[in-house]
């Protein structure tokens, strides 16, 4: 650092005198006493020397009116000094900048680079409003040329939050130049919106960035938004053309191609201090170590990053998946807050159904001593089965997901993209979850008896009405979707998708028949349509309680986009449960539609 150092020191000292020499100035003792008044003196120079090359362009201009490069170099030179941020006289550099393009304006109305000089300069609903016109009038502009509009109006409508456009544009500039700055939003584009093999394409056929950040860039958006060999086929290219890729784009890459091994040799070879570590690389070092069952380092990051942040609840799915992988890792002094956390966690979800039935239960008694009294949809099951089969499943659902396949949230959900193959991992630990879960619904299964499965009386027509209208909802939904989500972009993937594709991951489609359309339906109709809507209106009205068990149900899905559409299943779903008195037609509603999903998916 102290070389460094002093040839700082001696280059600015000989700027200096240069400066001054050229100034006829030369600095007094006094002045260089102070290092402000030396500054200012070097920011006077420079900028009088701005001057001077200044009224050399405009000497060139006057020589040369018709010379649209030179007007545009002239603008160039001021900007640099005009988007300065440590120059004091950048007001001055500001003003010459727009006086200057107003001139290049007038003087060169038709020329395509003082056109795209000037829109490069603007920004948002400012640039797109002066850029979408020249689309018509750049016909006879060179491929360049077009490339720089489209790269501008992508930037423009990025700036508005219009990311459709924004991609769109961005595509277009990609295409006409393989090397624009766009390609990595044009690449993402393609990739989020079911063009992959395009994005595949498109980035194939750009060059090698030269600089090691612009290719990692591009190897994370493959693995963001394409697919494993494209991410896998841009480390190639890279490391071909000699450059040195970061450790976490490079592990990150060969984890998500299904090399977890390589990728923990590659994170083993990094001997940077844990501590200047980023959260997505630590993310990343956990998941590693899951994938490959090392106990020992996966108990090392969780360790970490327990001291690091004390906070024990954000790190209880990871314990509980390392207690499956080694209990002697797990119950070490410096995780016991975590295995104390586990249990509290389970605790807390075992519990969380109280909330909802304990101003349920004292409804009901404000009820019965107004004399109203609420018919239960099944005889029965009351509010403690209710609290049971819920907890159950959601304590189920948590413990086996948790051991097989929990980790912890260090990183942002957008930097975690699992590794290939991690769905068919998905499907086993599922499976298990609904195997406990059934055995647990039992009890649940035998105070509705048969009589409350199948129902009472036959079935009518006209009830089967609200059933097809949602079930018509749900294909009009898939039908307008432009296409299913892409399996590497894990941000767009619902569970329920990731469950078809490691069905299909494992050459066993009708596995995920059997889960999401046998399965699922039973137990789910058990838990919300029996447990919960059967112990709910034993103290409330019928509409409120099916109000909140869907609610319920949507809530429990976890997916906001969907919220609206399994809210009114749920209502038509147990509005038959009452209709029926029996959980076959709303066990037959769900089928049908999870069938429709896996036929879409798939």
């Amino acid at each position: 650092m102290k070389p460094l150092r002093k040839y700082l020191l001696a280059w600015g000292a000989v700027l200096i005198c240069q400066l001054c020499h050229a100034g006829d100035t030369l600095p007094t003792p006094d002045l260089l006493h102070s290092a402000d008044r030396a500054s200012e003196l070097v920011s006077t120079q420079q900028q009088a020397a701005y001057k001077k090359v200044l009224d050399a362009y405009e000497a060139a201009q006057k020589q040369r009116p018709d010379d649209a490069a030179l007007a545009i170099a002239r603008c160039t030179f001021i900007q640099h000094y005009a988007w300065a941020e440590d120059l004091a006289w950048t007001d001055v550099a500001s003003k010459d900048l727009d006086a200057c393009r107003t001139r290049l304006e007038k003087q060169f109305p038709s020329n395509a680079d003082a056109l795209l000089f000037n829109l490069e300069q603007r920004f948002g609903k400012d640039a797109t409003s002066v850029g979408e016109p020249l689309v018509a009038r750049s016909a006879g502009w060179s491929t360049a040329q077009k490339a720089r509009l489209h790269a501008s109006l992508s930037r423009a409508y990025a700036m508005q939050k219009d990311d459709r456009r924004a991609g769109e544009e961005a595509v277009i500039a990609a295409h006409l130049d393989p090397a624009s700055p766009q390609l990595i939003d044009a690449v993402r584009f393609l990739g989020t919106h079911g063009k992959v093999k395009e994005g595949v394409a498109l980035l194939s056929a750009s060059p090698v960035p030269k600089m090691a950040w612009q290719a990692s860039r591009r190897i994370n958006v493959a693995v963001d938004a394409l697919t494993p060999a494209a991410a896998l086929d841009e480390l190639r290219r890279t490391d071909e053309a000699g450059l040195k890729i970061d450790t976490y784009t490079r592990a990150r890459a060969l984890q998500h191609a299904g090399n977890s091994t390589a990728a923990q040799s590659v994170l083993s070879a990094d001997k940077a201090p844990i501590k200047n570590e980023t959260p997505p690389l630590r993310q990343l070092r956990l998941d590693v170590a899951f994938d490959t069952h090392d106990a020992n380092a996966a108990a090392a990051v969780i360790a970490d990053e327990y001291s690091r942040t004390h906070n024990a609840t954000r790190l209880a799915s990871a314990y509980a998946h390392l207690l499956s992988l080694s209990p002697a890792a797990a119950f070490t002094r410096d995780l016991l807050p975590l295995a104390f956390s586990c249990l509290m966690t389970v605790a807390i979800i075992a519990c969380l159904p109280g909330l909802l039935m304990f101003p349920v239960h004292y409804r009901g008694v404000v009820r019965l001593r107004k004399g109203e009294v609420s018919e239960p949809l099944f005889a029965g099951i009351g509010l403690r089965h209710a609290w049971y089969a819920l907890s159950l499943f959601s304590v189920v659902l948590w413990l086996v997901m948790s051991f097989h396949s929990g980790t912890a949230l260090i990183a942002q959900v957008k930097d975690k993209v699992g590794r290939v193959g991690w769905q068919s991992d998905l499907v086993i630990a599922y499976v298990w979850t609904l195997l406990f879960a059934a055995a647990g619904l039992a009890w649940i299964m035998r105070r509705i008896a048969w009589r409350g499965l199948w129902g009472r009386g036959a079935w009518q027509l006209k009830w089967m009405l609200p059933a097809a209208a949602v079930l018509s909802i749900n294909v009009l939904r898939w039908a307008t979707a432009s296409h299913a989500p892409h399996v590497a972009d894990t941000s767009v993937v619902s569970f329920a998708q990731s469950i078809v594709i490691g069905a299909k991951a494992m050459g066993s489609l009708p596995l995920a028949v059997a889960i999401l359309c046998v399965a699922v339906p039973i137990i789910e109709e058990l838990v919300f349509r029996g447990g919960l809507l059967g112990g709910l209106s034993r103290h409330l009205g019928f509409r409120w309680s099916n109000v909140i068990q869907a609610v319920v149900f949507a809530s429990m899905h976890q997916d906001l986009r969907a919220f609206a559409y399994l809210f009114l299943l749920a209502l038509v779903a147990g509005w038959l449960a009452k209709k029926t008195k029996g959980l076959a037609m709303p066990m037959l509603l769900h089928a049908v539609n999870n069938a429709i999903f896996v036929a879409t998916v798939a």
